[in-house]
């Protein structure tokens, strides 16, 4: 019987407001905090600061910029974030081992050691043009490096562990009755992942996707070593403005500008396609 004003395992609601206290006081701190200084900063100059922000044309360039790299960077990182999850539940065990581990190496690696290698390899001649002359396809530079192109390869290498794990999770709670009975009637393998395992995993890939896309908006790191200065993103301009404008009220306007965006974006896409229920 459960214990009068208790819930489940005999825990009370004061034992799990107490629980409840240590993170939300961690949030408020390191979260609330620096946010509270970083609005102070931009209402300096009595929130000129905002509008000042859209005359810039480099912020205006940047935020289309971002927004497309983002979209781009989402799309490609579904669908091989798709193909990768269904390559893990689908493979031998020691093919599958393999695949975890390298994405989990993937995951735990620093963001800034797998730029720097991937500066490497796109470098005029980093390791993609010593491999094209090996295999006889051409001496010449590579010209990649520094280029809108030449992020994508890195972004979506960054990215992809958010898009294949809650792909991976709904394809290991699959209903595996409703795939032998699919079996039994007839149907192929084409014909019984179009009708039962595509719908099934369609929503966890758009909340990988859309977690994509909301992180790839506030890139900085991958984008200023492979985009190079002429093609900066949002965070490369907020950084600009901070340490070579010397204008901490204007980079701060501009930061809550994409910390508000990015929220207003998460809490829509989360409405709709329920992504926090997916990532727990």
């Amino acid at each position: 019987m459960r214990p009068a004003g208790g819930l489940r395992g005999g825990i009370s609601r004061a034992e799990v407001r107490w629980l409840v206290w240590p993170p939300l006081a961690f949030f408020a701190i390191a979260l609330g905090v620096p946010m509270i200084a970083l609005i102070a900063m931009s209402f300096e100059g009595g929130g000129a600061a905002y509008p000042e922000a859209f005359a810039v044309p480099a912020f205006l360039g940047s935020l289309v910029r971002t927004v497309v790299i983002a979209v781009v960077t989402m799309v490609l990182t579904m669908i091989l974030g798709a193909a990768y999850a269904l390559a893990i539940v689908t493979s031998p065990s020691w093919l599958r081992i393999a695949l975890l581990a390298a994405l989990m190496l993937s995951l735990w690696t620093s963001v800034m050691v797998r730029s720097f290698g991937w500066v490497l390899l796109e470098l005029p001649k980093g390791a993609i043009h010593w491999f094209l002359g090996v295999i006889g396809l051409g001496d010449q530079p590579v010209e990649i490096y520094q280029t809108v192109a030449g992020m994508y390869p890195a972004m979506i290498a960054v990215m992809l562990p958010f898009a294949v794990l809650p792909v991976m999770s709904a394809l290991q709670s699959s209903d595996k009755e409703q795939l032998n009975a699919a079996t039994i009637f007839g149907a192929g393998p084409l014909l019984t992942f179009r009708t039962v395992t595509w719908p099934h995993i369609v929503p966890s890939i758009i909340s990988g996707g859309v977690l994509v896309f909301v992180m790839s908006l506030g890139f900085y790191v991958t984008p200023l070593l492979l985009g190079g200065p002429a093609n900066m993103t949002v965070s490369g301009v907020i950084n600009a403005q901070m340490s070579k404008a010397d204008r901490p009220d204007l980079a701060a306007a501009m930061s809550i500008l994409l910390v508000g965006g990015t929220m207003l974006i998460y809490l829509v896409a989360d409405r709709l396609f329920k992504v926090s229920e997916k990532w727990g």
